[in-house]
């Protein structure tokens, strides 16, 4: 176990340290259980095999309590954030000291929200020491339910087995992004963008956690070198550099966002020709995790003092929300710069009650305003996959007033709210339903960098790609001609220079090896005004009518199965007499038996 990393780095209950408590009064854990073992009740003395030990307390871990219910069953509960009682959906929890072949049932019970994922196809993760790789529970082995017992509430009850006794058992809303391992991907990060790339540390957390801002790009302006530079030099005074700024991990319930910053990380390094183009031209600057208390502690919203970031922009104050204020002062400096402009503020989150991609966005009183603030969206939904544009909203709700994209862009910069699912998405409305993983996150980012060049493109920012093939839009008259024309007879309007293709043969003409019989004639052709009517003579160049001799066709006849099926004996009724019988309101035929498949016996037969 020494090799493994992240949060499975642990020891045994048997060589713990004994200053070590059950409980969780350290402040690591912050309230979260600290390797306590849940005995069967009457049970004193050490651990045996089977008596589960539970521990929360790392980073990103959330358990609050675990009670034994059955031998089989455990009842779990979700720490929740700190002044928020509410924010309670993520989980992450350890489990060792597990028998060969123990079967048991979780059920986590203090949901804060009631219609999740959960209620869809959305699973926990699961991984031990042994297999590092998270895994998706089946669903069979999922129960979300309102149970009784539990006043109501819904539920999940996971039924789980442990194969190895020797494992550690790490279960999880999804998989973790901690702190930590972020500051170890920003370390080999910046020896790749060294060239073009800028780390530096705005500001510090509550608990003294960095926040690092990372700049993609020169935001100086290259001075044009031509010999009409005297000619050029107002426009180019004019030209501005322009800006893009992204956040993520503004809640620390929320790994998806670090997944996708870090795939737009990874991309926008690379040597893809998108790329290229973006970091030559664009500026982009990304804080990668807005919230490092919060992840650390494990909470779902809110940071260390009870605050959420993303409802605390217009109040935000140098005390409780020291990352806000200085993402704040930044922006303020990048609009001040005349040789600046920011054109879009992308905060990523992640969502626990839809399936896909989709933004959040701002709604304008001005037409054109809006519409311009709908073309990025425009271009995601072309780089993105399962984007769901039922779920795109535009609105100013006065609930959201402290959210990043209402009170952080100043006026005439775009900014937008980008939410993925926290389970999976069907790229079809009836297809399959697929989980996401941690390279499905990664492919969002990439996307997101590729939608940006696209709208540069599109805005004459960025060149066009070289040797890409321009598509030159077809003339009207042009994709007429090319559309094929069948034979018809000429009308007044009917002009020469009009070009008509001639008909296509379906096929060769019949050989007259004998004179065709007597067609018969149509439906039509009974009523004499219609007889009267001559008929267009038939073309060598079009398919033939096939003729023949009318041929009354006979009746299907219908097979009598019952030659080959015998159905079962039964008691035969008795007869009565009487003249109570004889009576036409008393006289009714006794309703047969209803014989199912099963009671018939079939002969065998080949089929």
């Amino acid at each position: 176990m020494e090799a493994l990393v992240d949060d499975l780095d642990h020891t045994t209950i048997y060589k713990r340290n004994q200053d070590y408590s059950e409980e969780s009064d350290g402040e690591g854990g912050l309230g979260n259980l600290n390797r306590l073992i849940v005995r069967p009740p009457g049970h004193s003395g050490k651990a045996k095999r089977g008596h589960l030990c539970f521990d929360a307390a790392f980073e990103c871990g959330n358990l609050g309590r675990a009670d034994h219910i059955t031998e089989l069953e455990y009842d779990l509960y979700i720490r929740p954030d700190t002044c928020r009682p509410r924010a309670r959906f993520w989980f992450n929890f350890t489990v060792e000291n597990v028998k060969q072949d123990q079967r048991v049932i979780f059920n986590i019970v203090n949901f804060g929200k009631e219609f999740t994922l959960y209620d869809k196809d959305m699973t926990p993760l699961v991984r031990s020491t042994s297999r590092q790789k998270w895994q998706r529970i089946p669903r069979r082995l999922i129960f979300y339910h309102k149970s009784l017992v539990h006043r109501g509430r819904k539920i999940l009850s996971l039924a789980f087995g442990f194969d190895r006794e020797e494992d550690v058992y790490q279960f999880a809303a999804a998989a973790p992004y901690s702190y930590s391992r972020l500051q170890k991907y920003l370390v080999t990060w910046q020896k790749k963008a060294e060239n073009f790339a800028t780390r530096e540390t705005i500001a510090q957390s509550t608990q003294k956690r960095q926040i690092d801002l990372i700049t993609i790009g020169d935001l100086n302006m290259k001075e044009p070198e031509s010999k009409e530079e005297n000619l050029t030099k107002t426009k180019s005074s004019e030209i501005k550099k322009r800006v893009v700024f992204v956040m993520a991990r503004a809640h620390g319930g929320e790994p998806p966002a670090s997944y996708i910053c870090q795939g737009l990380l990874d991309y926008i390094i690379s040597s893809a020709e998108n790329a290229s183009a973006i970091r030559d031209h664009i500026v982009i600057q990304v804080v990668p995790m807005l919230n490092p208390d919060g992840v650390f502690l494990g909470s779902q919203r809110a940071d260390l003092l009870g605050s959420d970031p993303n409802r605390s922009w217009h109040r935000a104050t140098t005390f409780a929300h020291p990352p806000l204020v200085a993402v704040k002062e930044h922006i303020r400096k990048i609009t001040s710069e005349k040789k600046l402009q920011l054109d879009f503020i992308i905060d990523i989150h992640a969502d626990i009650s839809h399936e896909g991609v989709f933004v959040r966005g701002n709604s304008y009183d001005d037409v054109y305003r809006f519409e311009r603030h709908a073309v990025l969206p425009k271009f995601l939904s072309l780089r993105l996959e399962a984007w769901r544009a039922e779920q795109c909203v535009y609105n100013a709700e006065p609930a959201l007033a402290g959210s990043a994209r209402r009170a952080l862009p100043p006026p005439g910069v775009d900014a937008y709210t980008l939410a993925v699912s926290l389970a999976g998405r069907r790229l079809s409305p009836t297809g399959p339903y697929i989980h996401y993983t941690e390279d499905a996150y990664a492919r969002i980012g990439r996307g997101v960098v590729k939608a940006l060049c696209d709208y540069y493109r599109h805005i004459g920012v960025v060149p066009p790609r070289v040797g890409a093939p321009r598509k030159h839009r077809e003339t009207r008259s042009r994709r007429r001609r090319r559309r094929a024309h069948y034979e018809r007879e000429r009308s007044v309007s009917w002009s020469p220079e009009r070009r008509v293709l001639a008909a296509r043969v379906l096929s060769p003409p019949l050989p007259q090896t004998s004179p065709a019989p007597r067609a018969l004639p149509p439906r039509t052709a009974r009523h004499s005004v219609l007889r009267a009517r001559p008929q267009p003579p038939l073309h060598d160049n079009v398919l033939p009518i096939i003729t023949g001799t009318a041929v009354r066709t006979p009746r299907l006849s219908v097979v009598d199965m019952s030659a080959y099926i015998r159905t079962p004996a039964s008691p035969q009724r008795p007869r009565f007499s009487g003249s109570r019988f004889h009576n036409k309101h008393a006289l009714r035929r006794a309703r047969p038996r209803d014989i199912t498949s099963d009671d018939y016996d079939t002969h065998e037969s080949d089929s």
